[in-house]
């Protein structure tokens, strides 16, 4: 891919990419070295990018866009040969450079996999991964095709264990174009007047950002290239929202950019990353109406004229005062005028430069039109976007006093006035027809939001904002250069309330995002995080400004919980792991934790002397990128904090190491007691994060990205064990008067003594008189205090004693990180008083949170705690969002143990604010009070939470939510209670099924009376609310519903009731609601529930949802909705399982293994086992235990649903297809990565040729090319082997090696069988040896202490990888030595006996046995051949004990001993005979040429010594051992010896091929060393010699025997 190949690994995609698997965490406290990113050129290529022209014409009908594409190109170097640019799913027709055509250019889109010519060369030759049909590749291949597809479906992992990986743009460059030899690169300046860009004012030049202050490369003359091209019903980048079924007014297409680097150049071709900007013209065609849809009018065609001889016509119908009519053609052109009115509404474009769009007439087609529009400020390629449509217009203005409705709004919101000039921003409203006025309201705020940001942060960055409200969108907001592509489910009227938080933080996002995320774009992948944060920290400023401070700090501190509780196993914001194609569904925990961290810095850069936080710091960024001080209008994480600690005056090291780079939060541990004497508060601050034992248990909604993350054993980052920075904590003394203390955390344990400012002595005087400070003041909670309320509510007070610490404490309740400035679990020891103080007194909602979770998590609750609680939700004074905490802590703290003590409490709370008095039905709705209205919302889940030991939600509860839902009335509240009541259903679904798991409802045998009592009665309750669903279901059905919100939920509840065996919901039922005339929500909530019940293992099924997604081609919506449902399905059965059902043949039923018992089922087919179950229970029971891990889990999962025929045909087709979007192959190639196993090898078929018979005989030979090929040929007929040398000698032969040679001799020993008067002389392979070590406990144990290994057993076989000696396993009294690549010449002739007789000459054969009677007794044989000596002894029970041991040197002699001392010994250096030895001994020296590759130890692993080299030393361990303590003692026996002979001259015949001649020749040179010598001598006279010890001996002597030296090289 030439220099802008991204980082991924070709050859190991979809494998592991890790080695370090070893399950430790990466201590990532130190943040990587960033200092090269500062230096890397974010240009892809050799060129930049001047400007690009794009002229389309969309059509709607067909699904088709056409037209060709400008692009301006500027070269960076002379050496630029090659254009690759981006684009996919297209056809390309012609390319031009500077306006000539050329024909050089490869487009290689792998997308398109079902292109027939593909596989039209799908022969017995080829294997094709992409043939759908191959019988050869399977699922378990699929890693095979995702590496075909590597370069678009790759990933940027960064591994903090590994080297940094270079940058990575992501392009894909399917369009490489090959410049012409004869284009020629002229120097220029990049400044000049031919580089000016399209201006719509003068003297507009080519962006700053192009216009370098110093040149650091040349620039040469701009390069055109043209491309006409054509796509056709694309599936990325663009969405055509056309369903024949629907007027053609609602027809539209819009393009998306969900999905990063790959949705633009899916409709045109470009340089498609976030780095490569450009100012863009936009030049786009459409139909002029709605009627002239699909049908075009050519000049000079048929429909052309006719459509002028209408206007002729009409001109004559009417009078000049136009009330004249034609009577003939009255009735035709009325009927034409009516058909006229209602297709006569316009087309429209939008675009984000809403000034300067131009409308044009079309050159040559009469029903159409040109909308053309320039982006002056340089974009990227991702953030280019447009909408056409019948859509309506609205200008939205900032309305001073106009409306009454919008003056009440403003008084409430508090808004000052701003200037004029920052209100002057145009922003232009399109939607749907008939949907205005629910448009109108949810942008309401649009233009308050627009104000605040440029008065806070800046300038817009564009000249207009234009808001588009469109259908089907893959996701809810799709941002561009000044235009927002909206979901229409965002959309709702005035009378819905809940939409009005979440709709509108959405809205805010997208028109942040157009500072940050537009306008500034991030430098590198791992600063997606710094760009995200920005806009939604100034999200969070804005809702403080409309909704308040109270929502503003809840909503911080609700998210600072749930990052502290989700952020364990995560990756550290800035080193992330991204899947290409990186979506934005993939940055959830970035845009959880991005703005909170942001938030906190803002806190401790606001506590610094003159320091303004991030409010100085945005701006700033902002006009960086305005004046081109920032590179190419990119922000990485270094420069970020450059500016942060820029304006802040001090380093910020620390806390981007901590926050940024580290992963983890702490948890903080404080202890505090006030001390009299010293009038100190002493205080405790424990960091115990490290001391963690949570665990991340698999979740459904993320397993299958966990999952990834664990099979590519992607590294762990472990929690800090030290976080630092400073703290305040807030002291609340017993006057009431908060004082503030500021502490630096600098180790894991912080010991304060903080000192005492009030008067503890008078403070004491003034309670006991009754005088206490604190009643003066005004607190929350003082509701229901009369004593006949505390009678009828059974209220507890704290109780006043004297001896009581809660009238002698000198402190009221201390709060730590009162400032915001930790996201952190901070547990403050303190009495429970301490704490109701705080939730009355204190005022901030953070410090009454605190409260309400204590009082949540309290061990053993009384009455004082739930009356607090009571109080809290009574009291409307208190933070909505406070009062739901104290109903869920109620909750909370109810159990069986306690008696349910809260449950009384929550009821009678329901009843007096909800119900009529003395009654449980509830009164009419009335949803004027928002505060009141939330509450009861929340209160059903609530009441939910209570349940006993067996998981059951008690009978109070769920009679009073059975009366909600059936006596709900909201026939006089102006408000839809819609929402309401989908929230009560899944409340009321819940009392029935409990907290009970899935499989438990499957395995109602063997219980016990009570369990089945409970089922009995939960099969009463539930009959009665699938009542109460099935009526809501119908009356959705005639009266829909917001959204069809209410059918929805209510054919999800059934799902889930059926799940648990309590409801009859069938295969039939739930078909009937895939049908097309259904919703898409209604459809998708219909297949999962197929899944969810089993139909995972049904191939009709399975079937069946594949061609309703292949064939549904007007919602790309709802077919990413399907693929999604399928995946989430298999993640649910990987966490819970699915019932058995209507399994396939291939699955293990339990019908199956009941065979034909007597236990039926219900309508859905399940089997629900009740006899004889325990073992299934108990394998039920291991399933849940293994699912607790994500092994276990992973595991399951394929041993239960890998097998499925219908779900491989599912997953097969779905990865060849290309009717499926790219960021929905990924994933389904994620799922089949966690499903099936990769599996490397599979079989292939081939014909045979037609060859004759006897060909058919022949051997089939395959030989490894590399790089994946392989040759398989037929044996030759002939086998011409030619020899490197010949031989002189005519003697010589080589000796015959068996066919077995290449298998290890441990193996095939038993099977070869010598033939007669032959020996074993099959020759082993090199590094390999059989030996029988027979030795005693003493020395096995000594040995074995000393090598760290086990014993070895005598009896079994050791492999040795070097072969020094072997013995024949079928002749045990013969040893041969092997001598490695040496070759032994032949052996000269033996003398006689009789020494008086002449030696004659004779030939020597190569194989030479010395043969020797000595008493009639044979005493041995010797037999030599090649690089092998063969000792054959007459006597094998004396040779039981040879054993071989490690040698401290280099073994290179051998001296075997064969009478008396009958041994063997090693030695390093050559032996000198003994004369005062006996005659009757002989010794035989072996000299071993061992280089230093085979000098190793006999024993694998034994320790050498270093110093046992240092000596000659012979090692002769009779009863010895050697410095290792290893016996290497070798015993030999034997009956008799051999002669020795005479000194002699024996001429032999020379080889020309030989080294070295025989040392026994007359004149043959001094041996030299490392040569392998061989002496076998007899009886002989004495003479005195020297030993390898240096001692002075004697040396044998005697006449008789022979003499032999051989010398081997």
């Amino acid at each position: 891919m030439g220099a802008s190949t991204p980082y991924i690994d070709l050859a190991h995609l979809g494998m592991s990419k890790l080695t370090n698997g070893g399950g430790g965490g990466v201590d990532a406290t130190t943040p990587r070295n960033r200092s090269s990113r500062n230096k890397v050129n974010l240009l892809s290529q050799l060129f930049k990018v001047g400007h690009q022209r794009v002229n389309i014409d969309v059509d709607l009908s067909r699904k088709r866009i056409e037209g060709f594409t400008e692009i301006t190109l500027i070269p960076t170097s002379n050496t630029l040969r090659v254009i690759k640019l981006d684009c996919r799913e297209m056809k390309i027709k012609e390319v031009f450079i500077n306006g000539s055509r050329i024909t050089n250019y490869i487009y290689d889109d792998r997308l398109f996999i079902n292109d027939p010519k593909m596989f039209d060369s799908t022969t017995a030759k080829n294997i094709n991964v992409m043939d759908i049909y191959s019988d050869s590749i399977t699922i378990h291949q699929h890693h095979l095709i995702r590496q075909r597809l590597n370069y678009i479906l790759g990933e940027y992992n960064y591994d903090i264990r590994k080297e940094s990986p270079p940058a990575t743009n992501g392009n894909t460059e399917e369009l490489a174009i090959l410049l012409p030899e004869t284009l020629k690169f002229e120097s220029t300046d990049i400044n000049n007047s031919s580089l000016q860009t399209p201006r719509s004012q003068m003297n507009t030049y080519t962006p700053l950002h192009l216009r370098s202050k110093a040149t650091t490369s040349e620039f040469y003359s701009p390069i055109v290239v043209k491309i006409e091209y054509e796509c056709i019903n694309p599936q990325n980048g663009v969405n055509f929202s056309v369903d024949q079924t629907d007027d053609r007014k609602f027809w539209h297409a819009y393009t998306t950019n969900a999905d990063y680097n790959i949705s633009t150049s899916s409709w045109v071709p470009c340089v498609d990353n976030m780095w490569d900007r450009s100012t863009w013209t936009l030049e786009v065609s459409v139909p002029r109406t709605v009627k002239d849809i699909g049908m075009p009018r050519i000049i000079g065609s048929r429909e052309a004229l006719a459509h002028l001889k209408k206007k002729k016509r009409r001109k004559n119908v009417l009078d000049e005062d136009g009330n004249h009519f034609d009577n003939n053609i009255e009735s035709s052109e009325m009927g034409d005028d009516e058909e006229t009115e209602e297709d006569s509404a316009d087309l429209v474009v939008c675009s984000g430069d809403y000034n300067n769009i131009k409308e044009t007439p079309h050159p040559i087609d009469l029903s159409k039109k040109v909308v053309s529009w320039s982006i002056f400020n340089p974009v990227c390629a991702q953030h280019v976007g447009w909408a056409v449509g019948c859509f309506q217009l609205m200008e939205l203005m900032n309305n001073n006093g106009d409306n009454e409705e919008e003056n009440n709004f403003s008084e409430r919101l508090e808004f000052e006035d701003l200037d004029k000039e920052s209100s002057g921003l145009l922003i232009m409203l399109y939607c749907l027809p008939d949907r205005m006025d629910d448009a109108e309201n949810t942008c309401i705020v649009a233009t308050k939001v627009l104000d605040f940001f440029l008065k806070e942060f800046g300038s817009f960055p564009f000249t207009s904002y234009s808001i588009v409200f469109v259908d089907n969108n893959l996701t809810t907001t799709c941002s561009f250069a000044g235009l927002s592509i909206l979901d229409s489910d965002l959309l709702y009227p005035p009378t819905l309330l809940e939409p009005i938080f979440e709709n509108t933080l959405l809205l805010v996002d997208s028109i942040a995002s157009q500072w940050s995320g537009i306008n500034i774009t991030p430098q590198d992948y791992n600063d997606l995080w710094c760009i995200v944060g920005i806009a939604r920290f100034m999200s969070l400023q804005f809702i403080k400004t409309i909704l308040g401070v109270n929502e503003y700090k809840f909503r911080i501190k609700h998210t600072m919980n749930e990052v502290a509780d989700t952020d364990i196993g995560q990756k550290p914001l800035a080193t992330q792991y991204f899947r290409f194609p990186i979506s934005e569904k993939d940055l959830g925990f970035l845009k959880l934790k991005a703005p909170i961290v942001l938030y906190i810095l803002d806190r401790r850069m606001t506590k610094t002397d003159k320091s303004f936080g991030l409010s100085r710091v945005l701006p700033k960024l902002f006009l960086q990128a305005m004046s081109s001080e920032l590179p190419n209008s990119t922000l990485s994480t270094s420069h970020f904090q450059h500016v942060c600690e820029k304006v802040n005056r001090n380093k910020l090291d620390q806390f981007f190491r901590q926050w940024v780079y580290g992963a983890g939060v702490p948890i903080f541990h404080i202890m505090q007691r006030f001390n009299k004497k010293r009038s100190l508060v002493e205080m405790s601050i424990r960091q115990i994060q490290n001391l963690d034992t949570r665990k991340h248990h698999p979740k459904a909604l993320t397993f299958i990205n966990d999952s990834i993350s664990y099979l590519d054993n992607e590294p762990v980052f472990s929690v800090q064990p030290l976080f630092t920075g400073p703290m305040t904590i807030r002291i609340h003394e017993a006057d009431g008067t908060p004082y503030e203390h500021i502490v630096d955390i600098k180790d894991a344990y912080t010991k304060l003594d903080i000192q005492y400012n009030s008067r503890y002595k008078r403070i004491k005087k003034n309670k006991e008189e009754g005088n206490d400070p604190i009643s003066a003041f005004n607190k929350f909670g003082d509701v229901l205090t009369s004593e006949a309320d505390k009678a009828a509510w059974e209220f507890a007070d704290w109780e006043r004693q004297e001896d009581d610490p809660m009238n002698s404490d000198a402190l009221e309740w201390v709060r730590v990180d009162s400032d915001f400035e930790w996201i952190a679990k901070i547990n403050v020891k303190q009495q429970d008083y301490m704490y109701g103080s705080q939730l009355q007194h204190d005022r901030d909602v953070e410090a009454q949170y605190d409260a309400v979770q204590y009082f949540g998590n309290v061990g053993k609750p009384n009455t004082v705690h739930c009356t607090v609680l009571t109080r809290t939700i009574f009291d409307s004074r208190y933070y909505y969002g406070i009062r739901i905490a104290a109903a869920k802590a109620l909750a909370k703290l109810s159990n069986s143990s306690n008696n349910f003590i809260g449950l009384l409490y929550l009821i009678r709370v329901y009843k007096s604010l909800f119900c009529y008095k003395n009654s449980l039905i509830p009164v009419s709705n009335d949803f004027s009070d928002l505060s009141h209205y939330l509450l009861q919302k929340a209160m059903p889940k609530i009441l939910c939470l209570i349940q006993d030991d067996e998981g059951q939600v008690p009978q109070a509860v769920c009679r009073l939510l059975m009366n909600v839902v059936k006596y709900n009335d909201n026939t006089n509240n102006p408000y839809q209670d819609c929402l309401y009541m989908a929230e009560t259903i899944e409340a009321l679904s819940q009392c029935a099924t409990g907290n009970s798991p899935i499989n438990l409802s499957l395995q109602i045998g063997g219980a016990s009376s009570t369990t089945r009592n409970i089922l009995d009665d939960q099969h009463k309750f539930s009959k009665e609310v699938l009542e109460e669903i099935s009526r809501i279901q119908k009356l959705d059905e005639w009266v829909p519903s917001y959204h069809k919100i209410l059918g929805v939920t209510c054919l999800q509840e059934k799902i889930r009731l059926t799940l648990h065996n309590l409801a009859d919901l069938s295969f039939e039922d739930l078909l009937f609601y895939t049908i097309g005339k259904h919703p898409y929500s209604i459809r998708v909530a219909a297949f999962k529930g197929l899944f969810q019940l089993g139909g995972l293992k049904n191939s009709t099924i399975l079937e069946y949802f594949l061609k309703t997604v292949l064939l549904e081609n007007s919602n790309l919506n709802f077919k990413s909705c399907l693929i999604s449902v399928l995946i989430d399905s298999i993640a649910f059965a990987a966490i819970d399982g699915t019932p058995s059902t209507l399994d396939d043949p291939e699955f293990k039923t339990y019908a199956k293994l009941l065979d034909g018992s007597k236990n039926v089922g219900n309508k859905t087919n399940m089997v629900i086992i009740e006899e004889d179950s325990s073992n299934t229970a108990m394998s039920n029971q291991r399933d849940i235990y293994a699912r607790e891990t994500l092994n276990g889990a992973i595991e399951i999962l394929r041993r239960d649903y890998a097998i499925g025929k219908g779900l491989q045909n599912v997953f097969w087709e779905l990865l060849h297809t290309s009717l499926i979007g790219i960021r929905e192959r990924r994933n389904i190639f994620n799922a089949c990565q966690v499903l099936y196993k990769e599996i490397d090898s599979f079989f292939v078929s081939y014909l045979i040729p037609c060859v004759p018979i006897e060909d058919l005989k022949k051997k089939l030979v395959a030989k490894n090319l590399g790089d994946g090929k392989i040759t398989i040929r037929r044996e030759g007929r002939f086998k011409i082997q030619l020899l490197s040398r010949k031989l002189t000698a005519p003697s010589l032969k080589r000796p015959s090696v068996s066919s077995t040679a290449t298998i290890p001799v441990v193996e095939k020993a038993k099977k070869t069988v010598p033939r007669k008067n032959e020996t074993n002389d099959v020759e082993p392979p090199k590094l390999t040896l059989k030996l029988n070590a027979i030795t005693n406990n003493n020395e096995s144990k000594k040995g074995n202490k000393i090598s760290g290994k086990r014993p070895v057993d005598a009896k079994k076989t050791v492999v040795i990888p070097h072969v020094l000696m072997t013995r024949n396993p079928r002749n045990r009294n013969q040893i041969t030595f092997h001598f490695k690549n040496h070759k032994l010449n032949p052996l000269p002739p033996i003398p006689t006996p009789n020494h008086s007789s002449p030696v004659k000459k004779q030939k020597q054969p190569a194989n030479r046995v010395i043969k020797k009677e000595a008493g009639g007794i044979l005493s041995t044989n010797v037999l030599h051949q090649g690089t092998k000596v063969t000792i054959k002894f007459s006597n094998p029970s004396k040779l039981k004990n040879i054993r071989m041991e490690p040698i401290k040197a280099s073994p290179r002699y051998v001296r075997i001993l064969l009478k008396k001392k009958k041994k063997v010994e090693v030695s390093s250096v050559p032996f000198e005979v003994n004369k005062e030895d006996n005659h009757e001994e002989m010794s035989t020296k072996i000299k071993l040429n061992l280089n230093n590759h085979d000098a190793q130890s006999i024993v694998k692993d034994e320790p050498k010594d270093d110093d046992d080299a240092k000596e000659p030393e012979v090692n002769t361990l009779s009863p010895t051992t050697n410095n290792n303590g290893v016996d290497t003692t070798i015993n030999v026996s034997s009956k008799a010896s051999l002669a020795e002979p005479e000194g002699r001259s024996i001429d032999r015949p020379q080889s020309p091929f030989s080294r070295a001649g025989s040392p026994f020749a007359s004149g043959a040179p001094p041996p030299k060393k490392k040569k392998t010598k061989i002496y076998i001598h007899s009886t002989g006279n004495s003479s005195k010699s020297t030993s390898p010890e240096g001692a002075e001996t004697e040396k044998p002597k005697g006449k008789g025997g022979f003499k032999l030296k051989l010398k081997l090289k």
